[in-house]
């Protein structure tokens, strides 16, 4: 059986980031289950709330708040103030490297599948081969 990729949500002012390069990892408190080559969805949140692009997964970063920044901080599209503030008091951080593709037309969520929280994994029919065909070439505007 064929395993369904896992979706991220992710707020619209951090996937502009991406989009225009000023952030390359995606800062989570627990590690998802992905691994260097791995393909995302990435799901942005309202007011779009659908599916927007899908991402390569590149180096994954799992230790200490402090060591985590100082591997991931200065790409990670985010102040060391706000990366403090999202970590708290938390021992461990996680930063995920993603490769974008901006998909040439968004994707809802099928029918039962409620907006993730953090990450999940895609449920039902998905036609990533017709989405991964419709994302090559440069980004929608």
């Amino acid at each position: 059986m064929k395993v369904h990729p896992l979706v991220f949500s992710i707020r619209p002012v951090y996937l502009a980031m991406f989009f225009d390069g000023r952030k390359r990892f995606e800062f989570r408190t627990r590690r998802p289950s992905v691994a260097s080559g791995d393909v995302v969805l990435l799901y942005e949140t309202a007011p779009t709330s659908a599916i927007v692009a899908t991402a390569v997964v590149g180096v994954v970063y799992d230790g200490t708040p402090a060591r985590v920044w100082e591997l991931a901080g200065s790409v990670g599209g985010i102040t060391k103030a706000q990366f403090d503030l999202y970590f708290g008091d938390r021992v461990r951080a996680v930063a995920v490297e993603l490769e974008l593709t901006r998909l040439t037309s968004s994707v809802p969520l099928p029918t039962g599948m409620v907006a993730p929280q953090s990450w999940s994994r895609w449920r039902g029919e998905w036609p990533l081969r017709e989405c991964s065909a419709a994302s090559e070439g440069s980004p929608a505007a």
